[in-house]
C-alpha cells in the first residue's frame, strides 16, 4: 500500500509540481484574503455556487483519474496488477486512500469554506460538500478498479509532430532548474508554498499598524530561509548527480556567479508578491531581495564545509537567524546586513569550494 502511494500519488504531484506552483502563485500572489473570502462566500450562498464548485472540483478528478490510468500502463507499474488478489473490501479501502491522497488540495480548501461558513454563519449551507467528497473519491476508485480490471501494457515511445526540434539551451542554469522541476518537484511546491504562505502573512500583518522595515526584514527573512531546501537538493545536484562538473576548467568566480544567479532566480518568484500588495517600496523590496539571497548563500556555502544531511544544518541556520533577528532589531541596516553577507559568502567560498573537492 505504501508503495502504491509512494509511485502515484507522490508521482502526481512530483509530476505537476509546476502546475501546481502556477496556481499558488495566482492564489496567494495576485488574490489577497479578501478576495479569497469573496469567493468562498459566493459559492456558499449563490444559488449555483456549488454547483460551480463541484464542475470545478469534477475537472480535477478527471485530471487525476486521467493521469492514474496513464500511468498505470508503463511497464514499470505493471505490480500493480496484483492488487487483483486482494479481497473487494481491501481495494476499496485502499483505494480511497490512494483517492483521499489525489484530493488533498481539495480536502485543504473544503476546510477553507467551512471556516468561512463558521465565520459567517453559513453552516447549513456546506453539506454538499461531503457529497462531493464521496462522489469524485468514488470516481477515482472506480478508475482504478477498472485499469487493474483491464491492463493495457505498452511500451512508450517518443512521438514527434515534425521533425524539427528545438535545441536545448546550453546553460547549466537551464539545467539546473530544470532538474528541480523534473527531479524535485515535491520539495520545490513545499518550499516555494511555505515561502509564499509565510510572505503573505508577513505583508498582511505590515500593512495594519505603521511599522519599520524591521518586520518585513524578519518575517520575509524567515520566508526566504524556506527555499534553503532547494538550496540544499542544488548542492546535491552539483556534488552528487552531475559530479563531472567538478573537473570542467571553470575558475572560482565563474563558479560562485552561477551560484549567485540560480539562487537569485529561485527565490525571485515570492519576491514578486510584494508588488501585489503595494505596502512596500521598490528600494525596500530590493533590500529584503538582497538580505535574502544573502542568507541562501551564506547557507550553501556553508555546505561546503559540512557536507551531510540537511537535517544537520539545522542548528547552524536557528543560530543564525536569531543572530540575524537582533541585528535587525538594533537597527543595523538591513542594506549593509545583505551587502556584508554577500561578500563573506564570495570570499568564504573560494576557501571552502577548494577544501571541500580536495577532500572529496
Amino acid at each position: 500500500m505504501k508503495t502504491i502511494l509512494i509511485s502515484t500519488v507522490s508521482e502526481f504531484f512530483k509530476q505537476r509540481a509546476g502546475m501546481f506552483f502556477v496556481l499558488i502563485g495566482i492564489l496567494f500572489g495576485f488574490l489577497g484574503g479578501r478576495e479569497h473570502h469573496a469567493f468562498a462566500a459566493f459559492f456558499l450562498t449563490d444559488r449555483f455556487g456549488m454547483l460551480y464548485l463541484f464542475g470545478i472540483w469534477l475537472l480535477y478528478a478527471i485530471f487525476c483519474i486521467h493521469f492514474l490510468l496513464n500511468l498505470w500502463k508503463q511497464p514499470a507499474y505493471h505490480f500493480v496488477y496484483q492488487t487483483r488478489l486482494w479481497s473487494g473490501k481491501t481495494r476499496f479501502l485502499r483505494f480511497g486512500v490512494v483517492a483521499l491522497g489525489f484530493l488533498q488540495p481539495l480536502l485543504y480548501y473544503g476546510i477553507y469554506i467551512l471556516s468561512v461558513a463558521s465565520q459567517d454563519k453559513l453552516l447549513e449551507r456546506v453539506w454538499p460538500i461531503f457529497l462531493f467528497y464521496t462522489i469524485l473519491i468514488s470516481g477515482i476508485i472506480a478508475g482504478t478498479e477498472w485499469r487493474i480490471r483491464n491492463p493495457r501494457l505498452f511500451v512508450d515511445k517518443k512521438q514527434t509532430i515534425s521533425k524539427w526540434q528545438i535545441p536545448r539551451p546550453n546553460s547549466w542554469i537551464y539545467w539546473s532548474l530544470e532538474w528541480l522541476v523534473r527531479e524535485k518537484g515535491v520539495t520545490l511546491l513545499v518550499c516555494k508554498a511555505g515561502s509564499a504562505l509565510v510572505f503573505v502573512c508577513t505583508l498582511i500583518y505590515y500593512q495594519t499598524d505603521v511599522y519599520d522595515l524591521r518586520l518585513p526584514a524578519i518575517g520575509l527573512s524567515l520566508a526566504y530561509l524556506l527555499n534553503i531546501g532547494l538550496s540544499y537538493e542544488l548542492f546535491q545536484w552539483e556534488s552528487v548527480v552531475w559530479q563531472w562538473n567538478r573537473s570542467l576548467p571553470l575558475s572560482i568566480g565563474k563558479r560562485f556567479g552561477r551560484m549567485f544567479l540560480i539562487h537569485a532566480l529561485v527565490i525571485l518568484p515570492e519576491t514578486l508578491i510584494c508588488f501585489r500588495y503595494n505596502v512596500l517600496t521598490f528600494v525596500e523590496i530590493g533590500q529584503l531581495y538582497c538580505l535574502g539571497l544573502s542568507l541562501l548563500l551564506l547557507f550553501h556555502t556553508y555546505l561546503y564545509r559540512k557536507n551531510g544531511l540537511l537535517e544537520d544544518t539545522m542548528q547552524p541556520v536557528l543560530i543564525g537567524f536569531v543572530v540575524l533577528t537582533l541585528l535587525i532589531l538594533y537597527k543595523i541596516p538591513v542594506l549593509l546586513i545583505a551587502v556584508s553577507g554577500i561578500c563573506y559568502s564570495c570570499y568564504i567560498y573560494q576557501k571552502w569550494y577548494s577544501g571541500q573537492h580536495q577532500r572529496s
